[in-house]
């Protein structure tokens, strides 16, 4: 995250840079077509109003707390961009009678509002402003005599297009981050459980076992299924089945709450946990409260079940030398302690210690 604001301050700095470039160029152009009388009050703007406000603008990009008021700092460098053009239009007709162009309000908007990133709301607030502050223009200094009425109607026109145009923009990159999010989502998560699928499961749990590798701690492989779930499922249907899946779920999130615990659906009514750091008697108390969340729901089995109740079977390991052990080896190690829970009459947890 940080690197990617890091990236993103550099890009609007290169930006920055570019506008002002933009503006250099274009007082080379301007100075061919403005009278020699108006150059020093133009060159005035340009080189002590409108490169400062851009340097400026820059030196605030290195503030720590940029990134929060960043639109409010944008917009505040288009309008005031705007307004110092306004008033070399102001000073030209006023004193020269000359009819300075108006078209870098529109470059300043587009500029800011795409090249910049100013959001839609700031971007439709400038345009007010900037409309507004036209129309004031020109009511007192009337440059563009019989196409006034048109030249106000086209910059309004050109600013609000912007702003929509930016408003489309923002709700198109919108969309497409929550479809993003939804596809991250579907490719880690299970959509009936809600916990990490087989393949994301496999993937954190490598990441774990480096990690207790590196820091020589213990790791450790829970894996558990529901008891008689075909018989669950043949009896109240498969709706009920999902319902003993999510609740199986809910267990196993209200027990295992660190950062690094690693919950995920192996496979239909399989699940696996995997801890780093953690004792025997740790590991076992987690078993026993595993158990005794079935205990509490005391949901009613089907009648050929083996238990009244719905309950599962469990199978952990544990190992304090991890750089002896595979996540491959460590599952394949609690499943043969699971099936042997199965075996001394289920509802009840086996435990290897390696």
């Amino acid at each position: 995250m940080q690197a990617n604001k890091a990236k993103e301050q550099v890009r609007l700095r290169i930006a920055l840079m570019i506008g002002a470039l933009i503006v250099a160029c274009f007082m080379v152009a301007d100075f061919s077509l403005l009278p020699s009388e108006m150059h020093q009050i133009y060159l005035y703007d340009r080189v002590f109003v409108q490169i400062p406000i851009i340097l400026i603008t820059m030196v605030l990009s290195f503030w720590r707390h940029f990134s929060r008021y960043r639109a409010y700092i944008l917009t505040a460098l288009l309008v005031a961009l705007t307004y110092s053009n306004y008033w070399i239009i102001w000073i030209c007709w006023r004193e020269y009678q000359f009819a300075f162009p108006y078209e870098g309000t529109i470059l300043y908007a587009f500029y800011c509002v795409f090249a910049l990133g100013i959001p839609f709301r700031f971007a439709i607030t400038s345009a007010v402003l900037n409309v507004i502050g036209f129309v004031v223009v020109m009511w007192f200094a009337p440059a563009y005599g019989d196409r006034m009425t048109i030249s106000v109607g086209f910059v309004a026109a050109s600013l609000f297009t912007c702003s929509y145009a930016k408003y489309r923009l923002d709700r198109s990159l919108l969309l497409l981050k929550q479809t993003n999010d939804r596809l991250t989502k579907l490719s880690k998560f299970d959509p009936l459980s809600d916990l990490l699928n087989r393949r994301a499961l496999r993937n954190q749990s490598e990441s774990l076992l480096a990690y207790a590798k590196r820091h020589n701690v213990s790791i450790a492989v829970i894996m558990l299924d529901l008891d008689d779930f075909k018989e669950y499922n043949d009896h109240f249907g498969h709706q009920q089945g999902d319902e003993a899946i999510r609740q199986q779920s809910a267990i196993l999130r209200g027990i295992f709450k660190r950062e690094t615990d690693i919950i995920g659906r192996y496979g239909g009514e399989e699940f696996v946990v995997v801890l780093s750091d953690v004792n025997e008697e740790q590991l076992e108390q987690n078993c026993q409260k595993i158990l005794q969340g079935w205990e509490d729901a005391n949901l009613a089995h089907a009648p050929n079940a083996a238990r009244s109740f719905i309950s599962c079977s469990i199978g952990a390991v544990i190992t304090n030398t991890p750089s002896d052990a595979s996540i491959d080896s460590l599952i394949g190690i609690a499943d043969k302690a699971l099936y042997k829970a199965k075996d001394n009459g289920k509802a009840c947890y086996e435990l290897t210690e390696l």
